[in-house]
């Protein structure tokens, strides 16, 4: 069989990586003195890189991260002196979401919180687990809108598709009636078959007051608190020493 041959088939599959890996063998002068099972798998990996990267940038895209170019490789950890870095690489590891656990963020404001969820996801996304990126407070409008026209199913069924659901911002806003009953219906849809990443300024023991309803705030804690790591953010604002370093620089 030739090269063009070869090459025609490939397009036809519409196998990329396997043909620029071909491709690449054929350059070679002595690609010739390669067993065939050893050019085969050449071809199979570049393929399969391949088709791992185009995986890696549709559900980045589709998950909508607010920081889609932060990864975990940038943590300056003196920025953050009570993170621990083991802490993060057993969490980059994603076990806690396969195991359908929860991990907390909590910290004041500007230590930098979303930047490090958005970090966590991104080592999901890296292993093709399905991300889903909302603000609480954007969230809690979806509900709102899709239940009054009448595709909250199908809503909760497409947020639902993501094992990784990030919510930014738990608790700046207190939740009406409609809310915190839709929201308790999104919680407990993903009860022990997903997980949750939270960002909050608050301490989990002021949760309760956001939904004004101790029953309802109850069953949502409940499946989140007692089945989640968390992080403890402490120390100065991340955004207040950079403007510092910033300034000290010009």
């Amino acid at each position: 069989m030739n090269k063009q041959l070869v090459t025609s088939k490939l397009e036809q599959l519409k196998l990329i990586g396997a043909l620029q890996a071909f491709e690449h063998q054929c350059s070679l002068t002595t690609y010739h003195k390669l067993d065939f099972e050893t050019r085969l798998s050449e071809m199979l990996d570049s393929q399969i890189e391949l088709n791992s990267e185009k995986r890696i940038r549709t559900l980045l895209k589709q998950a909508k991260l607010r920081y889609p170019t932060t990864y975990i490789s940038d943590i300056n950890y003196e920025l953050y002196p009570s993170l621990k870095a083991n802490q993060i690489s057993q969490l980059a590891t994603a076990d806690w979401i396969k195991a359908h656990h929860h991990l907390l963020i909590i910290g004041p404001t500007g230590m930098g919180k979303t930047t490090l969820a958005c970090a966590i996801a991104q080592e999901a996304i890296k292993q093709h687990i399905p991300v889903v990126f909302f603000r609480l407070s954007t969230l809690l409008l979806e509900l709102v809108a899709a239940q009054k026209e009448v595709r909250l199913k199908q809503f909760l069924r497409k947020t639902n598709r993501a094992p990784l659901l990030v919510l930014d911002d738990w608790g700046n806003a207190l939740m009406g009636k409609d809310e915190r009953h839709l929201f308790f219906e999104l919680i407990e849809s993903r009860d022990l078959n997903s997980s949750l990443l939270i960002t909050s300024q608050y301490p989990v023991s002021t949760w309760h007051e956001s939904f004004q309803d101790s029953t309802i705030a109850d069953s949502v804690l409940d499946r989140i608190v007692h089945n989640a790591h968390k992080i403890d953010l402490k120390g100065e604002s991340i955004r207040k020493l950079l403007r510092i370093t910033d300034e000290g620089e010009r």
